[in-house]
């Protein structure tokens, strides 16, 4: 028996003998360079590339035997320019598994893999790749039953203990649009390849784009690979990426998963899904179907909740100022993935934004148009904790910020406003904005076709409540907006608290608006708006306008010019009427009507009923774009006189100024009108007095003839009755 074990042993090595003496006979004796004329002549017949071999093809002999090359390059037909290359590759097998007719594969090595992609109007370098002629059909290998049954006893190598391609590098670029895509340090190391086994890989690469984007990328996975089902998995798949050129720092994203591609059955599913990106983390599972026919998406996604402003510290940009330090400190989202095919519904969906929450669902209806909706409730928010600090204004610059020119430069984005399409509905259960409360709040909007539309936004606030549609029709370049609002009883002192900063009206505002205006620049926008208001309001204070003290100030102007009239006006002290200590109106009830054109809002009607039976009416402007403004107004006071020709008066004023400036100079009494009205008066009543002593004198003078006519009627009446008395004393 150890005879022949030794007999055995020695055949062996006398074949591992013979084969190594045969493998390095034909290693050193036949030389590969000698074939790159074919290589070269065959990869233009073959492909249409120009092979330029550069290095030298080398033969490897222990401990695998193999091939080498040198660095390479091709160009596609007559291209000058280079389409691919490479440093070094190097292919072999292992030789001792050759002595038992088992092939093992040994490393493949790729070292400086260059790939230049160009994309022009007539196409891509890529697609001019390929043989110039066809083999004729009856240039066919058969394959005889013998070479089948001696290739099935060879083993089939199914392991290749490492692949590796380093130092790559992947270039594309279209000359049509600029883009210009460059993908280098590109290395891949797999180890233990296989078919019937999972794999480790790793991968790393720099991503450049024409804007600057990097992205530096790094993954590690396991790799496992059926193929007679189709099936991919990458289990465990972590991925870290680097994305700079987009925020201040880099942004740093890690992912945990596993991935299942199932691709007969049109099906990719991700579990244990834990994303990091600048400090915000979700998890989640996701199952994406219908990859050949209909997309259909489901899973759930929950980010943990966030404090917005170090989230953007760590990409490195500024922190959202907000009024109230606390904002943005609890930000978080969860979501159900569901919705019918090709569609991404996010239903039920939870926004948590520090006390508030919003809930309900959105997503995309149509993955093909990229059709949106959306349907929320939110429960309760202050806009003003989200606003920035509110900032001193001096006066003087209030004044000349308002008179600021109007700027030309595009306000909408009307390409993407075209291809919007969109119907959402939010439902807010109380906000408080600029101070001012509203609850019941209803808003939906629609888009489609370039047609924006605010169908309904109504609410409650301030005791009233208010209702509003617009529309933005988007269709051409000179884009046409239209407003139209209502509000009923709502108290005006908050809003104008809140939008001039200052406590001037108080009462119950009602206001029916229609606006309309064209262009795509605040200049054109204000230029070319139009429209009406009618606008009213009752139970209302003016602050720091007393219309009574402006008439009084006209009318001691009159008196000091015509003291005789100070009789018709009671209350005057030294022939001058005091002034009210208090510097505001009361106003009973206001009408008006205002008409807006070339940046002028022209009140056509005002009609005003003030305390004490006073009465007000006029029209004037505003100019929208400086605040200023000029109104002509009529005052009638019964109060202040009995005689009708005083009480019954219209007596001119006029409200001039600036909305910034100060109300005490708003309004003036008209001297010179003041002085022709009290020469008037004088004249009409010095005349009703001459035709009063007139009336008089004719009085008395009727009252004389009266009494003439009436004695001489008892004179006569006397004489007849002593006449009578005389004869009947004659008859007797």
């Amino acid at each position: 028996m150890a005879r022949a074990a030794r007999i055995v042993l020695y055949v062996l090595i006398g074949l591992f003998a013979l084969l190594a003496i045969t493998i390095f006979v034909i290693t050193r004796l036949i030389d590969p360079n000698s074939f790159k004329p074919q290589i070269t002549e065959l990869a233009r017949e073959q492909a249409n590339i120009a092979l330029d071999i550069q290095g030298d093809l080398g033969w490897t002999f222990w401990p695998s035997l193999g091939v080498s090359v040198g660095r390479t390059e091709a160009r596609v037909g007559d291209d000058e320019e280079l389409f691919a290359a490479i440093d070094e590759a190097r292919l072999g097998v292992a030789v001792w598994p050759l002595l038992f007719r088992r092939v093992e594969m040994d490393a493949i090595t790729l070292d400086g893999l260059e790939l230049n992609l160009i994309e022009t109007e007539e196409g891509g370098n890529w697609e001019r790749i390929g043989g110039t002629e066809t083999a004729p059909e009856d240039d066919v290998t058969v394959t005889s039953p013998e070479q089948e049954e001696d290739a099935a006893a060879l083993d089939i190598p199914v392991k290749i203990p490492l692949v590796s391609v380093s130092n790559s590098r992947l270039r594309y670029r279209n000359l049509v649009d600029g883009t210009d895509i460059t993908v280098e340090h590109l290395n891949l190391r797999a180890r233990d390849v296989q078919l019937d086994e999972p794999f480790p890989i790793s991968a790393s690469l720099r991503y450049q784009d024409q804007d600057d984007v990097r992205i530096d990328l790094q993954l590690e996975t396991v790799l496992g690979l059926d193929l007679d089902n189709n099936v991919y998995t990458l289990d465990p798949l972590r991925l870290d990426t680097s994305i700079g050129g987009i925020t201040a720092n880099p942004i740093q994203i890690r992912v945990d998963n596993r991935i299942e591609a199932a691709l007969d059955e049109g099906r990719i599913s991700v579990r244990d899904l834990v994303l990091d990106a600048a400090g915000i983390r979700t998890r989640g599972e996701l199952e994406i179907t219908g990859l050949d026919d209909a997309l259909t998406l489901r899973g759930q996604l929950d980010t943990e909740p966030f404090a917005a402003n170090d989230a953007l510290r760590a990409i490195g940009e500024a922190p959202i100022e907000t009024s109230d330090p606390n904002a943005l400190r609890r930000v978080g989202f969860s979501a159900t993935l569901s919705g019918p095919a090709n569609s991404v519904m996010l239903d039920p969906l939870t926004i948590t934004l520090d006390d508030s929450s919003i809930t309900g669902r959105a997503g995309i209806t149509d993955l093909d148009t990229l059709a949106m909706m959306f349907d929320l409730a939110l429960d309760r928010i202050n806009v003003d904790g989200y606003l920035p600090p509110s900032e001193e204004v001096a006066e003087d610059d209030s004044e000349s910020a308002a008179a600021r020119p109007l700027s030309e430069d595009p306000i909408l984005p009307l390409e993407a406003l075209r291809e919007l399409t969109l119907t959402g509905k939010l439902a807010i259960g109380q906000m408080a904005m600029m101070g001012l409360d509203a609850r019941d709040v209803q808003v939906e909007v629609s888009a489609a076709d370039g047609l924006l539309r605010l169908r309904r936004a109504e609410g409650k606030t301030l005791e009233g409540g208010f209702r509003a549609d617009a529309s933005l029709d988007a269709r051409t370049d000179t884009p046409v907006t239209t407003f139209n609002a209502t509000v009923s009883t709502v108290q005006i002192h908050p809003i104008l608290q809140a939008l001039m900063g200052e406590d001037l009206f108080r009462g119950l505002f009602d206001m029916n608006a229609e606006f309309r205006t064209t262009g795509n620049s605040e200049k054109a926008m204000f230029e070319n708006a139009t429209g009406t208001m009618t606008l009213g309001l009752t139970d209302a204070l003016v602050r720091g306008v007393n219309l009574h003290n402006t008439l009084t100030s006209g009318l001691n102007d009159m008196l000091g010019n015509y003291q005789a009239l100070a009789q018709f006006i009671p209350g005057t002290e030294d022939g001058r009427l005091p002034r009210e200590l208090r510097e505001d109106t009361e106003i009973l009830d206001l009408d008006s009507r205002i008409r807006l054109a070339d940046m002028i809002a022209t009140v056509e009607r005002l009609n005003a009923d003030l305390d004490r039976g006073a009465k007000v009416s006029g029209n004037g402007w505003l100019n929208i774009h400086n605040s200023d403004f000029d109104f002509t107004l009529r005052m009638r006071a019964p109060e202040i006189s009995s005689q009708p020709r005083i009480s019954e008066r219209e007596w001119p004023l006029r409200c001039a100024g600036n909305l910034a400036g100060s109300p005490a100079r708003w309004c003036l009494p008209s001297s010179q009108a003041f002085r022709d009205a009290g020469r008037e008066l004088v004249a009409r009543l010095a005349s009703d007095q001459l035709g009063i002593d007139r009336e008089r004198v004719q009085e008395e003078r009727e009252r004389a003839e009266e009494r003439v006519r009436e004695e001489t009627d008892r004179a006569q009446e006397q004489l007849r009755d002593r006449a009578r008395d005389q004869l009947d004393r004659l008859r007797r």
